[in-house]
């Protein structure tokens, strides 16, 4: 039976091509929710906005086509992602990544 874990992470990016390296438990600390090279990680990227006082939680679709490109998960636990994001805007883009990691 396989199990799914799910993970996130938020942070501005303000560049148009960027290599991201998240940190996860090894399989051999966490069988059922770590990260190796098995590891089937399938990360989603949505934009966030604020409303006029709060926090920048809320999704949203803008000017900018945000891309998750090239996931690759290591036995260390690291899982590398490269992230585009088209035209760059002027200010930083808030974003959260989704991460699910399905192992057998």
């Amino acid at each position: 039976m396989s199990t799914t874990t799910r993970w996130f992470s938020e942070f501005s990016i303000g560049a148009a091509d960027e290599i991201l390296t998240y940190q996860f438990p090894t399989r051999d600390i966490d069988p059922a929710g770590g990260v190796d090279r098995h590891s089937g990680v399938f990360v989603s990227a949505t934009e966030l906005t604020a409303p006029q006082r709060g926090p920048a939680d809320f999704p949203a679709i803008n000017g900018s086509s945000v891309t998750v490109r090239n996931v690759a998960a290591a036995d260390d636990g690291t899982v590398r992602l490269w992230v585009t994001i088209a035209p760059v805007p002027p200010a930083p883009l808030q974003l959260r990544l989704q991460f699910l990691v399905s192992n057998d």
